[in-house]
């Protein structure tokens, strides 16, 4: 696959926002749908994440998903309270992907059914890591170190690392080249989040070997557009 510059879309309250480090009451972006997607529109694949469904544990911004996919396609990948194969398939409705986080990395068992239902190709599973350690509900649950979790899971088509320590602050990408060859261990596509401040940091992640950059801060708040 060639290499995809992805924005992200995370909802709360019906907007588009963006958080430091997933915090409430950090928001540097609140955008109306319809303003967002006029800024998406026209990239290959857009990354929806429900921030208040991850919270609660099942989507709760339905309608936004809805008319984002719509204006889009629905080549985007959507994340946030996917806890079990009828939301899941519910979300399919919208997204041609849906991404999967608490359930994959806290009951790995469970990603089989996932994959069995719903089909390899339209399941990334997300591993959002702090201090090393992979988080879960919404970035409030410690479940284990990364090698750990990486370990107990099956083979998927895609995953997204997302570097939590440095998110929506346009810091720059900390991660080496190992982690690639890590999530190449049971991922067929790897993308990467987090910390992306400009261009620079959008090239470092393509000579590691990333398929897919996911990009906020730097989309929102600086106006970054690398494939212009």
């Amino acid at each position: 696959m060639g290499r995809l510059l992805i924005p992200s879309v995370d909802l709360s309250g019906g907007y588009v926002v963006k958080r430091v480090r997933g915090l409430r009451g950090t928001e540097q972006v609140r955008l109306g749908i319809d303003e967002a997607v006029k800024l998406v529109k026209g990239y290959p694949r857009i990354h929806i994440v429900d921030l208040d469904g991850a919270e609660v544990g099942r989507p709760v911004n339905v309608d936004a998903i809805r008319k984002v996919a719509l204006e889009v396609n629905g080549k985007c990948q959507m994340g946030g309270g996917i806890r079990d194969v009828g939301v899941g398939k519910e979300m399919l409705n919208h997204c041609d992907r849906v991404v999967l986080g608490s359930v994959a990395v806290e009951e790995p068992g469970r990603l089989m059914e996932f994959l069995r239902v719903l089909g390899r190709e339209h399941v990334v599973v997300s591993l959002d890591v702090s201090g090393g350690y992979v988080m879960s509900r919404g970035w409030t649950r410690r479940v284990a170190p990364l090698p750990e979790v990486i370990r107990a899971l099956p083979r998927v088509g895609a995953v997204v690392f997302t570097d939590i320590d440095v998110e929506g602050t346009g810091m720059g990408v900390r991660v080496g080249g190992g982690i690639v060859e890590e999530l190449r261990s049971i991922a067929d596509e790897v993308y990467y989040a987090g910390g992306v401040g400009g261009c620079d940091d959008v090239a470092k992640l393509w000579s590691l070997g990333f398929d897919g950059v996911i990009i906020g801060y730097a989309f929102y708040v600086k106006g970054v557009r690398c494939n212009d």
